[in-house]
Protein backbone atom coordinates (compact mmCIF):
# COMPACT_ATOMS: atom_id res chain seq x y z
CA UNK A 1 0.00 0.00 0.00
CA UNK A 2 3.11 2.49 -0.88
CA UNK A 3 1.00 5.32 -2.30
CA UNK A 4 -2.80 4.34 -0.85
CA UNK A 5 -5.39 6.24 1.26
CA UNK A 6 -8.37 6.00 2.62
CA UNK A 7 -9.93 7.36 -0.91
CA UNK A 8 -7.60 5.35 -3.43
CA UNK A 9 -8.80 2.24 -1.09
CA UNK A 10 -12.08 2.78 -1.45
CA UNK A 11 -11.70 3.74 -4.66
CA UNK A 12 -10.92 0.26 -5.72
CA UNK A 13 -13.15 -1.56 -3.51
CA UNK A 14 -15.89 -0.09 -5.87
CA UNK A 15 -14.02 -0.58 -9.35
CA UNK A 16 -14.26 -4.02 -7.75
CA UNK A 17 -17.84 -4.63 -6.76
CA UNK A 18 -18.75 -3.11 -10.10
CA UNK A 19 -16.71 -5.83 -11.80
CA UNK A 20 -17.71 -8.41 -9.30
CA UNK A 21 -21.68 -7.44 -10.46
CA UNK A 22 -20.68 -8.36 -14.20
CA UNK A 23 -19.56 -11.83 -13.04
CA UNK A 24 -16.64 -10.99 -15.25
CA UNK A 25 -12.57 -11.82 -14.01
CA UNK A 26 -9.59 -9.01 -13.71
CA UNK A 27 -8.38 -11.42 -16.67
CA UNK A 28 -11.34 -10.45 -18.93
CA UNK A 29 -11.56 -6.99 -18.09
CA UNK A 30 -8.33 -6.05 -18.44
CA UNK A 31 -7.82 -8.09 -21.62
CA UNK A 32 -11.08 -5.76 -22.95
CA UNK A 33 -9.71 -2.28 -22.32
CA UNK A 34 -5.51 -3.47 -23.38
CA UNK A 35 -4.56 -3.80 -19.25
CA UNK A 36 -2.53 -6.60 -17.87
CA UNK A 37 -4.57 -8.57 -15.01
CA UNK A 38 -1.77 -7.22 -12.72
CA UNK A 39 -2.81 -3.27 -13.06
CA UNK A 40 -6.35 -4.78 -12.54
CA UNK A 41 -5.52 -6.54 -9.38
CA UNK A 42 -3.64 -3.23 -8.57
CA UNK A 43 -6.58 -0.76 -9.07
CA UNK A 44 -8.98 -3.03 -6.98
CA UNK A 45 -6.44 -3.13 -4.17
CA UNK A 46 -5.80 0.07 -4.12
CA UNK A 47 -2.08 0.08 -4.44
CA UNK A 48 -2.01 2.50 -7.89
CA UNK A 49 -4.37 5.35 -8.88
CA UNK A 50 -5.83 4.92 -12.17
CA UNK A 51 -5.69 7.64 -14.45
CA UNK A 52 -8.96 9.89 -15.71
CA UNK A 53 -8.42 8.07 -19.31
CA UNK A 54 -8.72 4.74 -18.23
CA UNK A 55 -11.06 4.80 -15.47
CA UNK A 56 -13.82 6.59 -18.09
CA UNK A 57 -12.40 3.06 -20.68
CA UNK A 58 -13.11 0.87 -17.46
CA UNK A 59 -16.22 2.13 -16.51
CA UNK A 60 -17.73 1.92 -20.22
CA UNK A 61 -16.32 -1.33 -20.54
CA UNK A 62 -18.22 -2.42 -17.36
CA UNK A 63 -21.15 -0.39 -18.32
CA UNK A 64 -21.77 1.43 -15.21
CA UNK A 65 -24.63 4.17 -15.27
CA UNK A 66 -23.59 7.60 -15.80
CA UNK A 67 -23.92 8.61 -12.27
CA UNK A 68 -22.39 6.26 -10.89
CA UNK A 69 -19.43 6.94 -12.86
CA UNK A 70 -19.43 10.68 -11.80
CA UNK A 71 -19.34 10.15 -8.41
CA UNK A 72 -16.27 7.38 -9.19
CA UNK A 73 -14.34 10.42 -11.32
CA UNK A 74 -14.90 13.03 -7.89
CA UNK A 75 -13.08 10.16 -6.01
CA UNK A 76 -10.53 9.48 -8.21
CA UNK A 77 -9.71 13.30 -7.79
CA UNK A 78 -9.66 13.05 -3.87
CA UNK A 79 -6.87 10.62 -3.79
CA UNK A 80 -3.18 12.23 -3.81
CA UNK A 81 -4.59 15.08 -1.61
CA UNK A 82 -1.58 15.69 0.68
CA UNK A 83 0.82 13.52 -1.02
CA UNK A 84 3.23 16.12 -1.27
CA UNK A 85 3.22 17.17 2.37
CA UNK A 86 4.83 13.72 3.05
CA UNK A 87 7.05 13.52 0.59
CA UNK A 88 9.09 16.55 1.30
CA UNK A 89 10.06 14.64 4.77
CA UNK A 90 11.51 11.86 2.98
CA UNK A 91 9.76 9.53 4.56
CA UNK A 92 9.31 5.29 3.83
CA UNK A 93 6.88 3.80 1.67
CA UNK A 94 5.51 1.92 4.52
CA UNK A 95 5.37 5.46 6.84
CA UNK A 96 4.02 7.51 4.18
CA UNK A 97 1.02 5.20 3.65
CA UNK A 98 0.72 5.18 7.61
CA UNK A 99 0.73 9.44 7.65
CA UNK A 100 -1.54 9.64 5.17
CA UNK A 101 -3.87 6.98 6.30
CA UNK A 102 -3.83 8.97 9.57
CA UNK A 103 -5.47 12.06 7.98
CA UNK A 104 -8.45 10.18 6.94
CA UNK A 105 -9.02 8.32 10.60
CA UNK A 106 -11.53 9.37 12.65
CA UNK A 107 -10.44 7.47 15.71
CA UNK A 108 -6.97 5.17 16.21
CA UNK A 109 -6.51 3.16 19.39
CA UNK A 110 -2.79 2.70 19.91
CA UNK A 111 -0.89 0.06 22.43
CA UNK A 112 3.24 0.07 22.44
CA UNK A 113 4.90 -1.95 25.07
CA UNK A 114 8.36 -0.32 25.45
CA UNK A 115 7.79 3.55 24.41
CA UNK A 116 5.38 6.84 24.72
CA UNK A 117 3.16 6.41 21.19
CA UNK A 118 4.38 8.89 18.50
CA UNK A 119 1.32 10.71 18.36
CA UNK A 120 1.78 11.86 21.86
CA UNK A 121 5.71 12.36 21.88
CA UNK A 122 7.62 15.98 22.72
CA UNK A 123 9.93 16.55 19.97
CA UNK A 124 13.02 15.84 22.12
CA UNK A 125 12.10 12.30 23.20
CA UNK A 126 11.11 11.51 19.17
CA UNK A 127 14.63 12.74 18.56
CA UNK A 128 15.63 10.42 20.58
CA UNK A 129 14.07 7.43 20.24
CA UNK A 130 15.21 8.41 16.25
CA UNK A 131 18.32 8.34 16.93
CA UNK A 132 18.58 5.51 19.18
CA UNK A 133 17.42 3.35 16.20
CA UNK A 134 19.62 3.94 13.19
CA UNK A 135 18.98 0.76 11.41
CA UNK A 136 15.31 2.42 11.03
CA UNK A 137 16.55 5.92 10.44
CA UNK A 138 18.97 7.12 9.05
CA UNK A 139 21.52 9.85 10.82
CA UNK A 140 20.50 12.20 7.54
CA UNK A 141 17.17 11.60 8.09
CA UNK A 142 16.47 11.84 11.53
CA UNK A 143 15.40 15.92 11.57
CA UNK A 144 13.32 15.20 8.91
CA UNK A 145 11.31 12.20 10.31
CA UNK A 146 10.90 14.28 14.02
CA UNK A 147 9.61 16.80 11.95
CA UNK A 148 6.67 14.98 10.13
CA UNK A 149 5.95 13.25 13.24
CA UNK A 150 5.26 16.73 14.82
CA UNK A 151 3.00 17.68 11.92
CA UNK A 152 1.52 14.00 12.21
CA UNK A 153 0.61 15.16 15.63
CA UNK A 154 -1.66 18.15 14.19
CA UNK A 155 -4.46 15.94 13.30
CA UNK A 156 -5.37 16.05 17.60
CA UNK A 157 -5.75 19.55 17.68
CA UNK A 158 -8.52 21.90 17.12
CA UNK A 159 -12.36 21.10 17.40
CA UNK A 160 -13.28 17.92 15.48
CA UNK A 161 -9.77 16.46 16.07
CA UNK A 162 -8.56 12.92 16.11
CA UNK A 163 -10.20 10.74 18.44
CA UNK A 164 -7.20 8.90 20.38
CA UNK A 165 -7.05 6.40 22.74
CA UNK A 166 -3.70 4.84 24.04
CA UNK A 167 -2.79 2.51 26.27
CA UNK A 168 0.97 2.47 27.89
CA UNK A 169 2.28 -0.16 30.05
CA UNK A 170 4.43 1.14 33.56
CA UNK A 171 7.46 0.33 32.29
CA UNK A 172 7.18 2.11 29.15
CA UNK A 173 6.48 5.10 31.64
CA UNK A 174 9.76 4.78 33.61
CA UNK A 175 11.98 3.87 30.67
CA UNK A 176 14.43 6.59 31.03
CA UNK A 177 14.47 7.68 27.28
CA UNK A 178 16.87 10.92 27.27
CA UNK A 179 16.96 10.63 30.93
CA UNK A 180 14.90 12.11 33.74
CA UNK A 181 14.73 15.50 33.00
CA UNK A 182 13.92 14.56 29.49
CA UNK A 183 11.04 11.35 30.27
CA UNK A 184 9.90 14.23 32.94
CA UNK A 185 8.84 16.79 30.19
CA UNK A 186 7.68 13.72 28.18
CA UNK A 187 5.37 12.79 31.26
CA UNK A 188 3.98 16.29 31.31
CA UNK A 189 3.18 16.23 27.76
CA UNK A 190 1.09 13.10 28.74
CA UNK A 191 -0.90 14.86 31.10
CA UNK A 192 -1.74 18.00 29.08
CA UNK A 193 -2.89 15.49 26.00
CA UNK A 194 -4.68 13.53 29.15
CA UNK A 195 -7.06 16.08 29.94
CA UNK A 196 -8.05 17.52 26.68
CA UNK A 197 -11.41 15.57 25.56
CA UNK A 198 -10.42 13.37 21.81
CA UNK A 199 -7.47 12.08 24.02
CA UNK A 200 -8.07 9.01 26.15
CA UNK A 201 -4.68 7.50 28.38
CA UNK A 202 -4.60 4.79 30.26
CA UNK A 203 -1.56 3.03 31.97
CA UNK A 204 -1.32 -0.26 32.32
CA UNK A 205 0.24 -1.24 35.82
CA UNK A 206 3.51 -3.84 35.83
CA UNK A 207 1.01 -5.64 38.28
CA UNK A 208 -1.18 -6.90 35.54
CA UNK A 209 1.49 -9.35 34.50
CA UNK A 210 1.08 -11.34 31.21
CA UNK A 211 -1.61 -10.49 28.95
CA UNK A 212 -2.54 -10.94 24.94
CA UNK A 213 -0.30 -8.48 23.75
CA UNK A 214 2.81 -8.82 25.18
CA UNK A 215 4.81 -9.67 21.93
CA UNK A 216 4.47 -6.05 20.29
CA UNK A 217 3.02 -2.54 19.58
CA UNK A 218 -0.02 -2.33 16.86
CA UNK A 219 -2.83 0.73 16.24
CA UNK A 220 -6.23 0.41 14.57
CA UNK A 221 -7.24 3.23 12.22
CA UNK A 222 -10.86 3.42 12.14
CA UNK A 223 -12.82 5.62 9.51
CA UNK A 224 -15.79 7.48 9.01
CA UNK A 225 -17.68 5.01 6.86
CA UNK A 226 -16.35 1.25 8.46
CA UNK A 227 -18.16 -0.53 5.43
CA UNK A 228 -16.87 1.80 2.69
CA UNK A 229 -12.91 1.98 4.54
CA UNK A 230 -12.41 -0.89 6.69
CA UNK A 231 -10.19 -0.47 9.82
CA UNK A 232 -6.63 -0.77 9.13
CA UNK A 233 -3.96 -2.14 11.96
CA UNK A 234 -0.60 -1.04 11.85
CA UNK A 235 2.66 -2.26 13.70
CA UNK A 236 6.45 -1.82 13.30
CA UNK A 237 10.03 -3.06 14.43
CA UNK A 238 13.69 -1.51 14.10
CA UNK A 239 13.60 -2.48 10.02
CA UNK A 240 10.19 -0.56 9.44
CA UNK A 241 6.26 -0.36 9.50
CA UNK A 242 3.84 -2.69 8.06
CA UNK A 243 0.22 -1.83 7.64
CA UNK A 244 -2.76 -4.71 7.56
CA UNK A 245 -5.98 -4.52 5.80
CA UNK A 246 -6.82 -8.61 6.22
CA UNK A 247 -10.15 -8.29 7.96
CA UNK A 248 -9.78 -11.10 10.33
CA UNK A 249 -6.48 -9.34 11.41
CA UNK A 250 -7.35 -6.09 12.35
CA UNK A 251 -10.24 -7.77 14.43
CA UNK A 252 -7.58 -9.35 16.10
CA UNK A 253 -5.76 -6.35 17.00
CA UNK A 254 -9.10 -4.49 18.17
CA UNK A 255 -9.92 -7.47 20.83
CA UNK A 256 -6.32 -7.18 21.82
CA UNK A 257 -6.58 -3.15 22.32
CA UNK A 258 -9.87 -4.52 24.46
CA UNK A 259 -8.30 -7.02 26.65
CA UNK A 260 -5.34 -4.32 27.40
CA UNK A 261 -7.78 -1.68 27.88
CA UNK A 262 -10.46 -3.59 30.31
CA UNK A 263 -7.11 -4.38 32.33
CA UNK A 264 -5.76 -0.91 32.20
CA UNK A 265 -5.95 1.71 34.84
CA UNK A 266 -9.09 3.94 34.55
CA UNK A 267 -8.45 7.68 33.13
CA UNK A 268 -8.06 8.98 36.71
CA UNK A 269 -5.86 6.59 38.43
CA UNK A 270 -3.55 6.48 34.93
CA UNK A 271 -3.36 10.23 35.70
CA UNK A 272 -2.61 9.16 39.65
CA UNK A 273 0.22 6.91 38.08
CA UNK A 274 1.45 9.20 35.46
CA UNK A 275 1.77 11.80 37.98
CA UNK A 276 3.40 9.44 40.21
CA UNK A 277 5.91 8.71 37.82
CA UNK A 278 6.57 12.64 37.20
CA UNK A 279 7.35 12.97 40.89
CA UNK A 280 10.07 10.53 41.12
CA UNK A 281 11.55 11.60 37.30
CA UNK A 282 11.78 15.52 38.87
CA UNK A 283 13.36 14.47 41.90
CA UNK A 284 15.55 12.36 40.08
CA UNK A 285 16.72 14.99 37.50
CA UNK A 286 17.29 17.91 40.15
Amino acid sequence: MAGSSAPLRRLGTELRRLRDATGRTQSNVGQAIGRTHATLVNWELGKTKISKADLVLLLSELRVPIEIRNGLAQLRDEVGYGKGHWAVYGLPDWLRALSSFEEDAVRITVFDPVIIPGLLQTEDYARTVHVAGPYQTAPADVDRWVAARMSRQQRLAGEGGLLLHVVIPEAALRLEIGGAAMLSAQLERLLDAAGTENVTVQALPASAGAHPALASNFNVLHFTDSKADPPLGYFDGPLGGYLVSDIGEVASMANMFEDVRSIALDETNSVEMIEAVLKEMQQKGS
